[in-house]
């Protein structure tokens, strides 16, 4: 139960302590007074989105924090999964807003981000807000109705529809995965086969690096053979041929000896015969490497032919390619063949893709025929409750009937589609209840299912603003009545304009507005037995109150 609310900063809130009691409270106060802002300060404990312009001072913190019992619910493990203290009597939740907008949140005075403080509170409080009546028309918010009675029923369906989530959205990742891999598929199917050739093509040249310069060697060699015999043997002849009457390297020779025989005489004739010695010896080397070149150009051991086709091949694949260098086009041959790999892989990536998301629609199949047979075993558990109820709201011929659907197809939470059917009057058939429920109707099948609720769940704190708008006389009675009741099955805090529902309340809290130094604030106090009683003759008569006020509200107290 939520045991004390601190409220500081906030809308036209300065500074507000609240102790609650278990059972029925009720708060009432002319509207406007600020009972939706004790209500925001609430949904701002429960992790909701703040803004910044809902702070009273900048110079100053918006905080609000709570204070529950919470040792009859079973939420030890809540703690211990995520590392917080657990104090099962004293559980405090802070929130702290700057004028920034930057917001913190505590648990037991540790850190937690919102979403946390969001699924903790849940286990806490469920407020009903005016909006809430409108949402009982959707499918998504009747689908969790069902769902919180299953989770009663069948203690296994929480964990089953929070399985069936987290599958739910690994299959839409893997769907959008594929999507994503189909449209570059599209691409790869059409140019596997032509980059299957190209590589091929390439492969089969059976490229190595260097040979386009050995073949043009080759070629001009062959292409010049003739002329390149004559030179090298002119440079034979010439140097050393025996046929020569005088042989260059002959006469160098003798002109070594000469000087040699004169190298006594000076260093200068010494260094010049040693050198001419080396040209000497360099020249018989070119001799001999000129004779053996001629030896081997003559020997025919290049294939013109053969050469050049290769080499016009090498050319052709350059001029396809658009390869501004072998070097260029042996990097085009090993791109093409990582692009061809990325494209094969695509391929096996898609079956393997298919193939799992195929596996998991199965499973998820099996799942959400699981959850749709717990759905169904509480449906007429919550029809007759439902029917129960609106008779005792002075709806004598209504109707109601949750209409399950399964589909072939899978959704967030399972196979079916869930639609509230109502009609209020006999011999009206059952319809959506967007369609035929007025506003009082709704809130009234809202209050059945918040009692419904109430009833099968183990819930810290009920909070209801407003759930009896749009009704009055003997049926705002029967509302006090059902509200009485529910309060015995959980902590029940009631904002209303009705003075039957607040003459039923065990604890009475008046919203009011005070003028503090020059500045309007929001206040609110406890109510004594004789001033609940004034306030109630008030509620009855308006601010003047009469006798007859004062006796209806003593009796409506008196009342059971």
């Amino acid at each position: 139960m939520l045991a004390h609310l601190s409220i500081k900063n906030y809308a036209i809130i300065d500074s507000l302590e609240i102790d609650f009691n278990d059972g029925f409270s009720v708060l009432t106060g002319e509207t406007g007074s600020g009972k939706s802002i004790i209500l925001g300060a609430l949904h701002l404990l429960m992790g909701h989105r703040v803004d910044s312009k809902y702070i009273l001072s900048s110079e100053r913190k918006c905080i609000v924090e709570g204070e529950f019992s919470i040792e009859n619910y079973d939420l030890e493990s809540f703690f211990n999964a995520n590392e917080l203290d657990y104090e099962p009597k004293e559980t405090l939740i802070r929130r702290e807003i700057s004028s920034s907008g930057k917001s913190r949140a505590f648990i037991n005075d540790s850190p937690v981000n919102a979403s946390l403080l969001k699924v903790f509170t849940a286990h806490l409080i469920d407020i009903h807000s005016q909006h809430q009546t409108v949402l009982l028309n959707t499918s998504s918010f009747q689908l969790r109705l069902i769902d919180s009675l299953a989770e009663k029923t069948s203690p296994k369906h929480k964990l089953l529809l929070e399985k069936y989530h987290t599958d739910f959205a690994k299959l839409k990742s893997l769907e959008k995965e594929l999507y994503s891999l189909l449209n570059e598929g599209e691409e790869s199917k059409s140019q596997l086969d032509y980059l299957s050739f190209l590589h091929q093509e390439l492969e089969d040249a059976n490229l190595v690096l260097g040979e386009k310069k050995i073949l043009e060697d080759e070629i001009r060699l062959a292409e010049n053979q003739e002329e390149i015999n004559q030179i090298l043997q002119k440079v034979h002849f010439v140097l050393e041929s025996n046929h020569s009457s005088n042989p260059v390297n002959n006469q160098l020779s003798d002109l070594v000896q000469d000087l040699t025989k004169i190298s006594a005489y000076s260093s200068t004739y010494s260094d010049l015969a040693e050198r001419l010695n080396s040209v000497a010896l360099e020249l018989a080397d070119i001799s001999k490497e000129s004779e053996s070149s001629l030896a081997k150009a003559n020997g025919g051991n290049v294939d013109y032919e053969l050469s050049s086709e290769r080499l016009n091949l090498i050319n052709q694949l350059e001029q396809k390619h658009r390869a501004h260098s072998f070097t260029d086009l042996l990097d085009k041959f090993e791109a093409i063949g990582a692009r061809l790999s990325k494209y094969s892989q695509i391929e096996s990536t898609l079956k393997n893709l298919e193939d799992s998301i195929k596996t998991l629609k199965e499973n998820l199949l099996k799942q959400a025929k699981v959850l749709s047979k717990n759905r169904a075993a509480v449906t007429e558990t919550i029809e007759k409750f439902i029917v129960s109820t609106l008779v005792d709201l002075g709806m004598k011929n209504g109707q109601f009937k949750v209409d399950l659907n399964t589909r072939t197809t899978l959704h967030e939470s399972g196979i079916d589609e869930i639609n509230f059917l109502f009609s209020a009057n006999k011999g009206i058939g059952l319809q959506e209840m967007s369609k035929v429920a007025s506003g009082g109707e709704s809130s009234r099948l809202m209050l059945a299912i918040k009692a419904l609720l109430a009833r099968h769940l183990a819930l810290p704190c009920l909070v209801l603003d407003e759930i009896d708008t749009g009704v009055s006389g003997e049926i705002a009675s029967k509302i006090a009545r059902i509200l009485t009741e529910m309060s015995k099955e959980t902590q029940l805090i009631v904002i209303s304009h009705l003075p039957q529902v607040a003459a039923k309340a065990t604890t009475h809290y008046k919203v009011e507005k005070l003028d503090v130094a020059g500045k309007t604030q929001t206040n609110i106090r406890l109510l004594a037995d004789e001033q609940r009683l004034d306030e109630l003759a008030k509620m009855l008569s308006g601010e003047k109150i009469s006798i007859a006020a004062l006796e209806n509200a003593k009796a409506l107290m008196l009342n059971d």
